[in-house]
């Protein structure tokens, strides 16, 4: 390879990357439920060991594991389906309070800034025209909804086989570096497991918080409004402004300009609280990833499989850090990822009552 000239070399590798791109996309809907799978297994992997270690098979250990996540996640699924119900059940007194707030906004526009009523037809238009890539995704979130029962099996599978896989990449990798291999995997299997566990604490507290702010400052429908904003949070750093931005469109167009502003003055406090008392505390330190590279990561996730691989995409960020900060000709990439190098320059809660005196 280094006969090639420079350009020639990274040529190659260029293509070689959009290949991969090309393929993940292409594969999307086999590799999103086997990725959620890895990412699943990953969570019940400590409670796994814990039942083996009481001498429970490895079968029955998977079983109670998987059949108990199940009923979680259909008893959420069941808590969801009532409040959209509820929220169903007023569409038509819902559609003629958008209809009014439309209507009185298109007046109150015209009037300001001189924009003629058919100016706003054709805007309105323009809008409606849009749907078409908004049932484009939600045709496309169906679909990945329907391989979501393979997600069970392969979690089962991935538990069941995790010695095989181990020792299938022991077997990878030259004796003198099977340390170093052994050294990855138990990173993960702790990194990973705890990332998640705080993520999933964190989206329930953040529940809690924003359905009672929505609910004091008198928004209709405040726990599912919450809910939906929560949702979206366990997506970092963009996850809190797409969410309240939902909700404050939602809040605008049902109800009046005076909660939605009372939406936005909420966004802030929560952000605040989300950045600097519930991530640093619960999810701790475990990926210390720099915030430049997950906002990339993230827009790159959302493009290649939508929202799941904005999802997912920091937990496997997570592992490619470790993998780079064990393998001395990549500690360069792990550094890049990670947050060293920046301490002198950032900005820490207590740095701030520091400086205060407080």
């Amino acid at each position: 390879m280094e006969a090639y000239p420079l350009a020639l070399r990274y040529l190659i590798r260029l293509l070689l990357f959009f290949a991969v791109i090309g393929t993940l996309i292409i594969t999307k809907q086999l590799l999103v439920p086997l990725a959620l799978a890895i990412l699943f297994s990953y969570l019940l992997y400590p409670s796994a060991e814990k039942l083996e270690q009481k001498n429970i098979p490895r079968i029955a250990t998977n079983f109670i594991l998987i059949i108990g996540s199940i009923a979680i996640v259909t008893g959420a699924a069941y808590g969801i389906i009532l409040l959209v119900a509820t929220f169903t059940d007023n569409l038509p007194a819902i559609k003629d309070q958008i209809d009014n707030n439309i209507t009185q906004f298109r007046w109150a526009l015209g009037r300001t800034f001189g924009v003629t009523a058919e100016q706003l037809d054709s805007i309105v238009e323009s809008i409606k025209g849009s749907g078409q890539y908004i049932a484009q995704f939600f045709t496309g979130t169906a679909n990945t909804i329907l391989t979501v029962g393979l997600i069970p099996v392969y979690t089962f599978l991935l538990l069941f086989y995790r010695d095989k896989f181990r020792t299938f990449i022991k077997m990878l990798v030259p004796e003198s570096e099977k340390n170093i291999a052994q050294s990855i995997i138990d990173q993960a299997a702790e990194v990973v497991p705890r990332y998640l566990k705080g993520l999933f604490i964190v989206f329930l507290i953040l529940i809690v918080i924003n359905s009672l702010g929505f609910y004091l400052i008198g928004i209709e429908y405040a726990l599912l409004v919450g809910l939906i904003a929560a949702i979206f949070n366990l997506i970092p750093y963009l996850g809190t402004v797409i969410g309240y931005g939902i909700a404050f469109l939602f809040v605008l167009a049902t109800q009046s300009p005076t909660l939605a502003l009372g939406v936005f003055a909420q966004f802030f406090v929560v952000q605040f609280i989300e950045n600097n008392i519930l991530t640093p505390n619960i999810t701790g330190s475990y990926v210390q990833i720099n915030p430049l590279v997950t906002i990339l990561a993230l827009i790159a996730g959302g493009m290649i499989w939508g929202l799941p691989g904005m999802f997912m995409v920091i937990p496997y960020l997570a592992i490619l850090k470790i993998v780079c900060e064990n393998i001395e000709s990549l500690k360069p990439v792990g550094y890049l990822l990670s947050t060293k190098g920046t301490e002198k320059h950032s900005l820490t809660l207590r740095e701030v009552k520091d400086k205060l005196s407080w």
